[in-house]
């Protein structure tokens, strides 16, 4: 659609015949300068001279700002759980199992439930792809009538940017966004590019509409998605954002790592230089530091001094802004906005989220989200209350299926020391008998089976509530029945919702517990 510019309405066309058009425009441009000013109403002048609005190129009755104002109906519920590592559909368990049921009545009742899906659901008779999961982790695979399995015990929206996103290549990628698609499931967070990836993906719904914008700090190498670079097609993946780990360590533990730097450093002086050999009494190439240094690179680890042990993480900023700008598009575009990210990047404390969390996080509100929900540590962390809105620091894990089948041969042969020592034969191990003996290192801990669904309730467009139902997902259970979510006990419920207390203290945020829920009421 184009318009006339003001200066040339009501002028027929053709009326000036052979007058340049530039012309014509400096002509009219100087009798309108030379006119008398019309004054302007007083109203109409009060308002373009108002401090904070919007320039004149807007329409006055469609402000930009007004976008980003949070419009969904008031009572609105959003659940909110962690990642969903699943193999299999669960609902037939609901008619004998009261836990399940529980935790699926919350699923159902709430305007909109959201998930972290880890992995791909697949058809293994029937797939032409192959394994590209990282080489010391398993390659999560789930039966294709999952995704319908997922929707039926009450998901509306599932984030796809994860380490697990591309354990079975892009062919497992595209596969598992066509069973979800199928199923009638919002998803979010991979793609053919990175614009695909990065963009907010919605959910219609009677209450408003619902966008989404998923993240992973955490992924697998080259499985983070690519735009086109000339030539270059673009490359499909997940929606990435790129750190850098920095070790902090104290100055002495420095001291101890410059030494050390020293002592490999001088494996190479007595290696012949480029041209000629060193001359004849020559001594060790370069002086030893005189001081500690602030910073330095050892085992392609770089280390810095700090006042504590831990890590320190710095964010790539073209995957800051772009992400920022993707969640300020998705809530221009709908009623609300959630942003989630995958981290497994952790700050050295208890359940500390890495320093860039918190950064982002709220970066993230301030551009338009209404909920931040980071997930990928398997085990609970902090929440936050941030202008009236919820951060999850980490919401572990709501199904964790131990039944992976099949396992790549690389991960076998990578663990075959680890199997020699349970079997004496590594070729008698079955893909369960690996999995147990990796769960026995590292993933051997109550807190990887314990969590919460967080319902946070919105009224005037304001976070009014949240309720935390704590669930546990049966650990020592058979294979068959653990990783499965159910309500916890009251012991084991309120051993987790005193434990989110602890966690949640530090970033300001009053956690009371009433009949064995969580409640979290945001100030005034």
């Amino acid at each position: 659609m184009s318009r006339r510019p003001a200066l040339f309405r009501g002028i027929r066309p053709g009326a000036f015949p052979g007058v340049p058009i530039a012309v014509l425009a400096l002509a009219l441009a100087g009798s309108a300068a030379a006119a008398p000013a019309v004054p302007a109403a007083p109203a109409a002048a009060a308002a373009a001279a108002a401090p904070g609005d919007p320039p004149p190129l807007f329409d006055p009755r469609r402000p930009p700002g007004r976008e980003l104002v949070t419009d969904i109906a008031d009572g609105f519920t959003l659940a909110a759980v962690g990642d969903c590592i699943i193999s299999r559909p669960v609902s037939p368990m609901l008619a004998g199992d009261r836990g399940l049921a529980g935790v699926v009545r919350i699923l159902r009742d709430a305007s909109v439930t959201f998930g972290n899906f880890e992995g791909s659901a697949i058809d293994i008779r029937e797939f032409r792809g192959y394994p590209h999961g990282a080489v010391d982790d398993w390659a999560l695979i789930s039966t294709p009538d999952v995704a319908a399995d997922l929707k039926s015990l009450g998901f509306d929206l599932l984030s796809r940017a994860n380490n697990h996103a591309l354990d079975w290549g892009i062919e497992g990628m595209r596969e598992t966004g066509r069973h979800l698609d199928e199923a009638g499931l919002v998803h979010a967070g991979s793609g053919e590019n990175r614009a695909l990836a990065r963009a907010p993906r919605y959910l219609e719904t009677e209450r408003g509409r619902i966008g989404l914008v998923s993240m992973a700090s955490s992924y697998t190498p080259m499985s983070d998605a690519l735009p086109p670079a000339g030539q270059a097609p673009g490359r499909p993946g997940v929606n990435a954002v790129r750190t850098t780990r920095l070790t902090v360590v104290t100055e002495e533990m420095m001291r101890h790592l410059a030494a050390i730097r020293e002592g490999f450093g001088s494996l190479r002086r007595d290696c012949p230089p480029a041209g000629a050999g060193r001359a004849a009494g020559e001594g060790p190439a370069g002086p030893p530091a005189a001081s500690t240094p602030r910073d330095l690179e050892l085992f392609e680890t770089r280390f810095v001094v700090g006042d504590r042990p831990g890590y320190s993480y710095l964010v790539d900023p073209l995957d800051r802004e772009e992400n920022l700008k993707s969640i300020r598009q998705g809530k221009q575009h709908s009623d609300l906005l959630i942003a989630t990210i995958h981290a497994h990047e952790e700050g050295g404390g208890c359940a500390e989220p890495g320093d860039f969390l918190p950064d982002l996080a709220r970066a993230a509100i301030d551009a338009g989200a209404d909920a931040f929900i980071a997930h990928g540590v398997h085990a609970l962390g902090p929440i936050e209350i941030y202008k009236r809105r919820p951060i999850f620091y980490g919401l572990a894990n709501f199904f964790w299926s131990d039944m992976q089948e099949p396992m790549p041969a690389g991960l076998h042969e990578r663990n075959r020391e680890l199997l020699a020592r349970a079997f004496g034969d590594p070729a008698r191990a079955t893909d369960a008998d690996l999995t147990a003996l990796l769960n026995a290192s590292g993933f051997d801990d109550a807190l990887v089976f314990q969590t919460v669904i967080a319902v946070s309730r919105f009224e005037k467009g304001e976070l009014a509530e949240v309720r935390l139902h704590p669930v546990d997902l049966g650990y020592g259970m058979r294979l068959t029945r653990s990783g499965v979510p159910r309500l916890a006990s009251p012991a084991t419920g309120r051993a987790i919702l005193e434990r989110l207390q602890l966690l949640s203290r530090p970033y300001g945020t009053d956690l009371v517990i009433e009949r064995g829920i969580g409640l979290i009421r945001p100030s005034r």
